[in-house]
C-alpha cells in the first residue's frame, strides 16, 4: 500500500468509500463502453440484413471489430473490479489492525480498573458499614425517616411505568 494510512478509523472509512466510488465510475464508463460497441455491432448487423452478400461480409467483419472491443472494454471493467477489490481489502485489514489495537488498550484498562475496584471493594468491611448506619439511625431517626422517604420516592418515580 502506497498511500499514507489513515490517522483514525473514519477516515479509513471514508477512504474505502472514496476508492470505490471511483472504481465503480471506472468499471461504469467501462460497461458504458462496451454496450456502445455491443450497439454498434447489432447496428452494423442490422444495417446490413437488407443488403447484398458483399455488404454483409463487411457489415460482419465491423461487427467482430466491435465485438472485440466490447471484449477489451469488459476486460478493463474485469482489472478494474479487482484492483478495486484490492484496495478495499487492504483498507479493511488496516482497519482491522487498528481496531484490534484499540480495543486490546481499552481491554487492558477495563482489567486495570476491575482489579482496583475490586481491591477496593475487598477492603470495605460491610458488617462495620452496616452497625455504622445502624448507629447512625439510632441517633438520627427523623433525618433517616426523611432520607428513606426521599429514597423511596425517587425509586418509585424512576421505576414507574411510562405512557
Amino acid at each position: 500500500m502506497n498511500e499514507k494510512t489513515a490517522d483514525s478509523v473514519d477516515e479509513a472509512i471514508e477512504q474505502v468509500a472514496d476508492h470505490a466510488e471511483e472504481g465503480l465510475e471506472e468499471v461504469k464508463e467501462s460497461l458504458a463502453k462496451a454496450q456502445r460497441s455491443m450497439e454498434s455491432a447489432k447496428a452494423a448487423i442490422q444495417g446490413a440484413a437488407g443488403k447484398a452478400r458483399e455488404t454483409g461480409a463487411v457489415a460482419a467483419e465491423k461487427a467482430r471489430a466491435s465485438l472485440d472491443e466490447a471484449r477489451k472494454a469488459l476486460g478493463e471493467a474485469r482489472e478494474k473490479m479487482g484492483g478495486m477489490a484490492v484496495k478495499t481489502r487492504e483498507q479493511a485489514e488496516v482497519l482491522y489492525a487498528k481496531s484490534r489495537d484499540q480495543y486490546e488498550v481499552l481491554a487492558e484498562r477495563a482489567r486495570d480498573l476491575y482489579g482496583r475496584v475490586r481491591d477496593r471493594v475487598s477492603e470495605v468491611d460491610f458488617k462495620e458499614k452496616g452497625d455504622q448506619v445502624l448507629e447512625y439511625i439510632r441517633h438520627n431517626p427523623g433525618k433517616s425517616v426523611l432520607i428513606a422517604l426521599a429514597a423511596g420516592f425517587l425509586v418509585g418515580y424512576i421505576a414507574r411505568p411510562r405512557d
